[in-house]
């Protein structure tokens, strides 16, 4: 009998072929240091690059990998939801793949999930995008932040871990808005650690000014449902943050 999987690696993919061979590698290097049972779900995300078959490639030469494809491109957040609804372990990473993130941080987020915890946030010790992409992002953090309620907590990084129990808690509310804004949102228990953030190595960056746009766009909208539903009976979400681990 196969012991079972205790970290699921969610990354997905999107027209990011030139990054692919040197994140396996890495990636694959991080997971067996953990010395713990583990999969990585790869999710291409409709690409036309040969980025499939690379990921195939993987899938065919490490029984640890996992392949879903979507038939055409869904999206970010589709794609990474389609990670969570099949991963299989206690704990779920997710990890964008342009290695901006270094996989080499993984284990800091895994030794954060301490007991009690249920959700691990990254903030970049020190960010590495393009002026424009750092302005926009801060300009969309800003929004969401005046905009929620003060007691939610806004979190809008895409290199966290949380409890399989978490990702449980979305599939049964039927919400398929942002990921970040909701988690925010919910009665978790959660920390906040700084990773290293690095430039992209190659390729190019899959958003732009219209993308990070509409990212504030969903942030208002959602900001604003929320002040309303506080002037309804029930609240639904109230964060709950525990110290930071130092």
């Amino acid at each position: 009998m196969n012991a079972p999987i205790i970290t699921s690696i969610v990354v997905p993919v999107y027209n990011e072929a030139p990054c692919l061979e040197e994140l396996y590698a890495r990636l694959a290097a991080t997971a067996r240091e953990l010395k713990k049972t583990y999969e990585i779900i790869f999710v291409d995300d409709g690409s036309r690059d040969g980025s499939l078959e690379l990921l195939r490639g993987f899938k065919n030469r490490d029984a640890s990998v996992r392949v879903i494809a979507l038939p055409e491109n869904l999206g970010q957040q589709e794609a990474v939801w389609r990670g969570f609804q099949a991963s299989r372990g206690g704990i779920v990473v997710q990890l964008d793949s342009d290695l901006q993130n270094p996989p080499e941080e993984i284990p800091k987020l895994i030794v954060a999930m301490t007991p009690g915890v249920d959700l691990v946030c990254t903030r970049p010790s020190l960010r590495r995008d393009r002026p424009w992409r750092v302005w926009a992002s801060r300009l969309a953090h800003r929004a969401g932040t005046l905009l929620f309620p003060k007691d939610v907590s806004l979190n809008l990084g895409s290199f966290r871990a949380m409890r399989k129990s978490v990702v449980d808690r979305m599939q049964a509310s039927g919400d398929r808005r942002y990921m970040a804004a909701l988690m925010s949102q919910m009665n978790l228990a959660r920390v906040e650690i700084a990773v290293e953030h690095h430039p992209r190595p190659r390729g190019q960056t899959k958003y732009n000014f219209l993308s990070l746009a509409r990212l504030a766009r969903v942030l208002v909208v959602e900001g604003l449902k929320q002040n309303f539903s506080r002037l309804r009976p029930g609240k639904l979400f109230v964060e709950r943050r525990l110290p930071e681990n130092r």
